[in-house]
């Protein structure tokens, strides 16, 4: 089965390359649904058995040109088979076919959203030494520190504690390209 060329979308595709487990799948799907920031807002899941197996290259392929993706998102072997859910990552934008993996749901959400509003770029993650050994980006203690006190911020106008939470973590969120000097 020859795969079509990727639907247009202006958001990053989460293209399924195994079959094997639909229970997974679906709690794969819940997990992404559930994060906080909603990281389904920023991905187009595209479901098609002629996916199946496809190596990086073989999807980037299938990208249209003129794509404003930043990234392909890939629920592979791997995703499934792992102790921890983890999402391949391929580079469109900058240099097409590298990659990295993300763990779901501990800094998809993050990381989908900052490369989708040019907040942070493929180059920033890679460059961050923020990758596990086994090539996987999780968020670091501080930043799930940081991602919490900034919720806690998000509360109503007028409160004053939200406010006083928000000045402190102004200017020092970490992530790639924000770290201490």
């Amino acid at each position: 089965m020859t795969a079509a060329p990727l639907s247009g979308t202006d958001f990053s595709p989460l293209l399924r390359t195994d079959f094997t487990d639909d229970a997974a799948w679906r709690t794969l799907l819940e997990s992404i649904e559930d994060t906080p920031t909603t990281a389904k807002a920023w991905l187009t899941v595209m479901v098609d058995p002629a996916h199946e197996g496809l190596s990086a290259a073989e999807l980037l392929a299938l990208v249209p040109d003129g794509s404003r993706y930043p990234v392909l998102v890939v629920a592979d072997r791997e995703t499934f088979v792992g102790h921890e859910r983890t999402l391949l990552l391929i580079d469109v934008r900058e240099e097409p076919g590298r990659t990295f993996r993300v763990a779901v749901p501990d800094a998809f959400a993050s990381v989908l959203g900052n490369l989708a509003i040019d907040n942070q770029s493929f180059d920033d993650y890679l460059a961050s030494g923020s990758l596990g050994d086994d090539g996987v980006y999780r968020l670091s203690d501080r930043h799930r520190q940081a991602l919490a006190e900034l919720r806690g911020a998000a509360r109503p106008q007028g409160d004053t504690q939200a406010a006083h939470a928000f000045a402190r973590v102004r200017g020092r969120v970490p992530g790639p390209g924000n770290q201490p000097r």
